[in-house]
């Protein structure tokens, strides 16, 4: 599990201007949602960004601190200007040491499909993130996919995945996660739905 640290201060006032005028200072306006409810906070900016660097596109518990209280959190959304491409406000969830929580962890493709390398196939990622349910200390950074051996025709379902201790795929087991498209099959699907051989997981 990748545990980053962040500090926040709380913050008292709410609505499109304040917010402008904080961002003026170099922090971004934030919310932390718990079963408690939620309360707005702020961020520093070259913090942030600096987490980021950090967290990639991994998945990742953040732990929030500042000189009254200690938040264990994992970011739910991001929002970034699209013209200047700063922060402009991010979301946490708080979540608790022994309790569950369902987050998204990103899907990472390892090989070259034989399908595609010798079966003029296509591969298609149909599922970039899969949702996962654990504690916070068995939380995965990605799901790593060895494609070598997929032919055409094959796809691998989330039934297929590597399991992990600790940690439940949430959804349909036999939804499709990646999927080597012959040449005549219709976007989006292979050729025969076949299962993938064991050694794909």
């Amino acid at each position: 599990m990748k545990q980053l640290q962040l500090s926040f201060a709380n913050r008292t006032e709410k609505g499109r201007h304040p917010a402008a005028r904080l961002r003026k200072t170099g922090r971004i306006p934030s919310v932390i949602y718990g079963k408690s409810g939620s309360f707005p906070v702020s961020i520093d900016d070259v913090e942030f960004r600096t987490l980021m660097r950090q967290k990639g596109d991994a998945a990742a518990t953040v732990q929030l601190a500042s000189d009254e209280k200690t938040v264990l959190t994992i970011i739910t959304e991001v929002q970034r200007n699209t013209i200047t491409d700063h922060f402009m406000h991010v979301d946490f969830q708080e979540i608790s040491i022994g309790e569950t929580f369902t987050t998204t962890v990103p899907v990472h493709v390892k090989g070259e499909a034989y399908g595609v390398k010798n079966e003029k196939a296509m591969l298609e990622v149909v599922r970039h993130k899969i949702a996962v349910r654990c504690l916070p200390e068995h939380l995965i950074e990605t799901i790593e996919i060895d494609v070598t051996d997929l032919h055409a025709g094959q796809n691998i379902h989330i039934r297929d995945l590597q399991k992990f201790e600790g940690v439940e795929y949430v959804g349909d087991p036999k939804g499709v996660v990646i999927a080597c498209v012959g040449e005549e099959a219709e976007p989006g699907m292979a050729e025969n739905d076949e299962t993938a051989p064991s050694s794909k997981k």
